[in-house]
């Protein structure tokens, strides 16, 4: 199965203009966005005129919104209403929501105040409304199931806005970008907006300056501003083997450590959202007896991990590699037993299934409830999967 990927290749910075033209030049038919955006009901706020531009002999698309308005302060129950009272589909409108939430808490931490008693300024002007309903618009008609994105890219300098000259980046896009890789480069000006940070901060799964994967379109966007390099946003749309994924083994070798501690740790290394863990025995250069820990992991919880290995452990060091791993596509369905309802995974490839097995803890919960032998529960539940399931109808 093919997965839908969108990988933000930031070149000049991220707004929510340019977000919004580099999705349009992918492809999607103007006529359908626009009979989308007009859910907003806001049709008589606003036009928006969608032009090909050159930056630097490079074609993309450039977006504007016209406004009627002059100026406007809006708090987020003001945006919030706009958006549950539009007609859009509910994944368009949580998606703009939880954008416009970082935000808010963004502003009010910069401005030492609560998001009920902040105000959106140029956020909450009815373009940057357009430019982010836009943007969960466009990637709703893409279907894309997954985001990636390069570092952000921030600025340099001083810019004007509603309180008055402030640094580059504006304080709200870098505490919005906190934890997220970014590159504080030269350009003077402003190239990454709030908007834009809280845009790429809510759809990106990965921020990444490497991978892998087939091209299928490009799009530019092109920013209003004028900056020494191309002031554009880069696009690529691609597509994704489900089977197929790279992951990171993070290994150290420990021979000092309690082994009452590793329970402890096993337990908080599957919470903190691991993909495995698992020991071997092994013998250390001295001879003496000791354990591998190896954690799997996808790389952008690769430094969390080497993080807790070499804090909650006695490792002085940890070395890592990257693998490709092959996997089956998962369902889980529940199936009616003679113990109640239990959960069982589905193996899929290439949308034939390929194997089922009950869930192993929901099994393990019967079988010291009931005082059953493990393997009979498993019996049990085998059977009522045989009998009541069709296989055909799984596939």
């Amino acid at each position: 199965m093919k997965k839908n990927i969108l990988y933000f290749d930031i070149i000049g910075g991220i707004s929510g203009d340019m977000t919004l033209a580099s999705l349009l030049d992918l492809g999607v038919p103007k006529e359908i966005f626009l009979q989308e955006l007009n859910k907003l009901n806001m049709d008589n706020e606003f036009e928006i005129e969608i032009d090909y531009k050159y930056e630097n002999g490079i074609k993309g698309t450039k977006v504007n919104v016209i406004t009627k308005e002059q100026y406007c302060h809006r708090n987020l129950i003001d945006v919030y209403d706009i958006i549950d009272n539009s007609r859009l589909n509910n994944n368009i409108k949580e998606r703009a929501k939880e954008i416009f939430m970082i935000v808010a808490k963004a502003e009010a931490k910069v401005h030492g105040t609560t998001i009920d008693k902040i105000h959106f300024h140029e956020v909450g002007a009815i373009d940057s409304i357009v430019d982010i309903v836009g943007s969960c618009i466009l990637l709703d008609l893409l279907n894309i199931d997954k985001v990636y994105s390069t570092s952000v890219p921030l600025g340099s300098g001083f810019i004007q806005c509603a309180h008055g000259v402030i640094p580059a980046a504006a304080p709200a896009t870098v505490e919005i970008l906190k934890n997220i890789p970014v590159k504080f480069n030269h350009v003077k000006g402003e190239c990454t907006t709030p908007t834009g940070a809280a845009i790429i901060k809510t759809i990106c799964d990965e921020f990444i300056d490497e991978l892998d994967f087939n091209t299928k379109k490009i799009g530019y966007g092109v920013g209003h501003k004028k900056f020494e390099k191309p002031n554009i946003l880069r696009v690529a749309l691609a597509q994704e083997d489900e089977h197929n994924e790279v992951v990171y083994e993070i290994v150290a070798n420990i021979d000092d450590m309690s082994s009452e501690i590793y329970s402890y740790l096993f337990e908080k290394i599957m919470d903190e959202g691991a993909l495995d863990v698992f020991t071997e025995s092994i013998f250390m250069k001295k001879n003496r007896p000791a354990y591998k820990i190896s954690i799997l992991t996808k790389k952008k919880d690769l430094n969390k991990f080497i993080k807790l290995l070499l804090t909650e452990t006695s490792t002085f060091g940890v070395r890592y590699k990257e693998y490709n791993r092959a996997k089956l596509d998962r369902k889980f369905i529940e199936v009616d037993t003679i113990y109640g309802k239990v959960k069982v995974k589905l193996g899929y490839y290439n949308n034939k299934l390929i194997k089922l097995k009950p869930e192993y803890e929901q099994c393990k919960l019967i079988s010291k409830t009931l005082n059953i032998e493990l393997r009979e529960v498993y019996n049990e539940i085998n059977k009522s999967i045989n009998e009541k399931i069709n296989i055909n109808l799984l596939t």
